[in-house]
């Protein structure tokens, strides 16, 4: 029942991830004709943007379609982690479970990083001040990320410890 409840969860996060990419798109496709030419298609560690190519419908999108690929690579993890736990017998069933629950929680932090810096790109914005926003939002969602984990480590039986031989 509970694996039930956090696939249902876990279907949530996915299509969030999904419905933040389309939002995206449809933004990129109203704001097309006043992007800049050329358009940012890959940003540095500080999410300015380093490269730049002709405006083109697939210049505009292909790093939405980069955002698809990784959130559809999330979601065979997701999708793939308990056959890993049943080869590794049950001692590691709760753990591959609350891997599973972080790589869908971090489906939409994935997707919603993608379309911030797409959009920003699009609009022709710049400066550090721009990241700031994704910057806070992954601050919480880290954090609240450590909290969950935190308390499912409080709440599993205490470890056996080595064996004495």
């Amino acid at each position: 029942m509970g694996r039930n409840v956090t696939n249902r969860k876990a279907a949530g996060w996915f299509a969030a991830s999904m419905l933040a990419l389309l939002l995206t798109a449809a933004s990129g496709a109203v704001l097309y004709p006043g992007m800049p030419d050329p358009v940012p298609v890959h940003w540095d560690g500080s999410g300015s943007p380093d490269r730049f190519a002709p405006k083109t419908a697939w210049t505009v999108f292909a790093p939405l379609l980069t955002g698809l690929g990784c959130v559809a690579f999330l979601w065979l993890l997701h999708r793939f982690l308990p056959a890993l736990s049943r080869s590794l017998g049950t001692a590691a069933g709760q753990d591959i479970g609350a891997g599973q629950d972080v790589v869908a929680q971090l489906a939409p932090a994935v997707a919603a990083l993608i379309g911030w810096l797409s959009i920003r790109g699009w609009l022709g914005w710049e400066g550090p001040a721009t990241i700031w926003i994704p910057t806070v939002l992954f601050m919480f969602m880290g954090i609240g990320l450590v909290f969950r984990a935190v308390s499912a480590a409080a709440a599993l039986p205490p470890h056996p410890g080595p064996r004495s031989k």
